[in-house]
């Protein structure tokens, strides 16, 4: 039986904000912006949301102001099934357990400074986190370069 997202709760059970907070502190402390910005994302691991929904909606419109990029974000009450031209529908593209190199096999990831890169070459296809702490304000510029190439979010 499928759960409409918006009524995904998050379990208060363990002490996984704790946790999560402290994983995310221990790989990015050492990153370039990461005392820039861990005053924006360390609320979200202190706060009780109820619902995935409403964490992920906060946490989108947060990243979405720190890369200064103002999209238009509506939750849909219903499945639409037509789209306007200048309207993408990422729902079936984005998901966890597809691929989504085989919906845009040309999409090529553009590597930025990460600490560890040396170490570890880069490592693409992280999170938004890892861009904001490595690369800071300049986050906009890689997110931008991704869009030279053909592919699923080019505009």
């Amino acid at each position: 039986m499928k759960c409409p997202m918006k009524d995904i709760r998050i379990s208060d059970h363990g002490n996984w904000r704790h946790l999560h907070w402290n994983a995310i502190e221990s790989a990015y402390n050492n990153t370039p912006f990461f005392e820039y910005y861990k005053d924006d994302f360390r609320p979200f691991y202190e706060k009780r949301y109820e619902f995935l929904a409403d964490f992920n909606e906060e946490m989108t419109q947060m990243v979405c102001e720190l890369v200064d990029m103002t999209p238009v974000i509506e939750r849909t009450s219903e499945y639409k099934l037509e789209f306007a031209s200048n309207e993408a529908d990422f729902r079936e593209i984005i998901h966890p357990k597809k691929d989504f190199r085989l919906v845009d096999p040309e999409f090529t990831p553009r590597p930025y400074y990460q600490v560890f890169e040396s170490k570890l070459g880069f490592l693409p296809n992280l999170s938004i986190i890892d861009l904001l702490f490595n690369m800071g304000p300049e986050s906009l510029l890689v997110l931008n370069s991704e869009n030279d190439s053909p592919g699923i979010c080019k505009t």
